[in-house]
């Protein structure tokens, strides 16, 4: 009998009080690692983020810059124009929160990927005519850099599959010769030719911000040799104290900032070219299209939250 009362001792549950300590410890412990690992899994959503857009806005710098090292002008009294760069402000995105600037740059350009990457050869290859992607001897191209709000995919401007989109669109020497060259106005002439194909290659996603910088060396007044920076932008911003023009072209004549063909700029010089992209997170263009903006200090927090700044500076040859 004694036994059996031990036993039955020996084999009493846990009390009330220590089921609640054990339960409170192992509630501390999931909350603890749902907080790590959400914690871990935002890290790893922002790295990836921002991987994407820095791989992306490699690529676009890259292209862009290789195109500008091979810029081509023509100077020498021709009405021809070699160079034009314009900015457009509240008409690039979704309905009150369009980007703050949007700079369409065409030029001329000697391109390494002309015909298709087939430059030199003058095998006829398949395609749409019988030498098409085939080199015929020419080796000068127009080339445009252009921002759009449009799908990625399918180019339509549906709202719920829009994005800022960079594109880029280079005609082979063939095309260029045959209705871009020798034009007064060169945009105008190659939105002719490239037709409704004038956005082909997308090189950058969630582009919200497209800003091209001109670094010119002329002679001032008293003939002295100075430098300016002259930023393409369609507005001046809050604050900025430095010279800003909605266009840039380079004609035969000479520089000819907004259109001017008269400055003192129009017997300088490119000596560099400075560019800056910023580009959106997916879920910072989600939330562009959902709410709208109070005031630019509201925008200017979204974009140093949900955004990545990058730039390049680009040499241009001197011939």
């Amino acid at each position: 009998m004694k036994y059996s009362q031990k036993q039955n001792r020996d084999a009493r549950g846990f009390t009330l009080l220590e089921l609640m300590v054990a339960m409170t410890i192992t509630i501390v412990l999931v909350l603890l690692t749902l907080v790590i690992t959400g914690t871990a899994i935002d890290a790893w959503k922002a790295a990836r983020t921002e991987i994407r857009a820095a791989g992306q806005a490699k690529i676009m710098l890259n292209a862009l810059g290789r195109d500008l090292e091979s810029l081509v002008t023509r100077m020498g009294n021709n009405d021809v124009q070699w160079l034009i760069a314009t900015s457009t402000s509240g008409q690039i995105g979704p309905p009150s929160e369009e980007s703050p600037n949007a700079v369409q740059l065409t030029f001329f350009t000697s391109a390494s990927d002309r015909y298709n990457g087939n430059a030199g050869s003058r095998e006829k290859l398949d395609g749409d005519g019988p030498n098409r992607n085939s080199d015929i001897g020419g080796d000068i191209s127009a080339v445009s850099y252009e921002l759009d709000f449009v799908d990625p995919v399918f180019g339509s401007q549906s709202n719920r599959f829009a994005t800022f989109v960079l594109y880029r669109n280079l005609l082979d020497p063939d095309e260029t010769y045959a209705g871009v060259t020798g034009e007064k106005n060169l945009e105008q002439a190659f939105r002719n030719r490239a037709g409704g194909n004038e956005l082909a290659d997308l090189m950058c996603e969630n582009v919200f911000e497209f800003t091209v910088t001109f670094v010119v060396t002329y002679r001032d007044v008293d003939g002295q040799v100075k430098t300016t920076k002259l930023p393409v932008m369609a507005s001046n911003p809050q604050g900025g104290g430095q010279e800003v023009i909605k266009s840039f072209a380079v004609n035969g004549t000479g520089l000819a900032p907004n259109q001017n063909t008269s400055s003192q700029y129009a017997g300088g010089r490119i000596s560099a070219v400075e560019l800056s992209i910023t580009v959106l997170t997916d879920e910072g263009v989600s939330i562009l299209k959902r709410s709208p903006f109070r005031n630019d200090n509201e925008r200017a927090l979204f974009i140093e939250k949900n955004g990545y700044r990058y730039s390049r500076s680009v040499t241009i040859p001197q011939g």
